[in-house]
């Protein structure tokens, strides 16, 4: 298998917790920053949204940054992350919304 392909902007939010998320399971990835005004034509060939981060797995697109973190820690897991309980998850999707609908706002 080829190394991932992680497509990401530094300033990103969400892109920042999927490389933190990918740096706690010590998983490796080729990682591609990208400058948002002037998308890649091999990035916008990837990610079906145009957004970043973006995990190109060769067989399958990660185009959410949850997703690239629950697969990077189910992969290893040394920090115990995923072991929180389920409101856990309840109380990143409730913040996932209004954070992001203010982050859509400010830009």
């Amino acid at each position: 298998m080829t190394t991932p392909i992680l497509w990401s902007f530094r300033r990103c939010p969400y892109a920042m917790r999927a490389r933190l998320a990918i740096a706690s399971a010590g998983v490796s990835v080729d990682l591609r920053e990208i400058v948002l005004r002037d998308k890649p034509v091999a990035f916008l060939a990837t990610s079906p949204s145009g957004t970043v981060p973006c995990l190109d797995r060769g067989q399958e697109v990660i185009d959410e940054s949850l997703d690239i973190m629950l697969w990077a820690l189910r992969y290893s897991d040394p920090e115990g992350l995923l072991t929180m309980p389920e409101a856990g998850f309840d109380l990143i999707a409730e913040a996932d919304g209004p954070f992001k609908t203010a982050l859509d706002r400010y830009k």
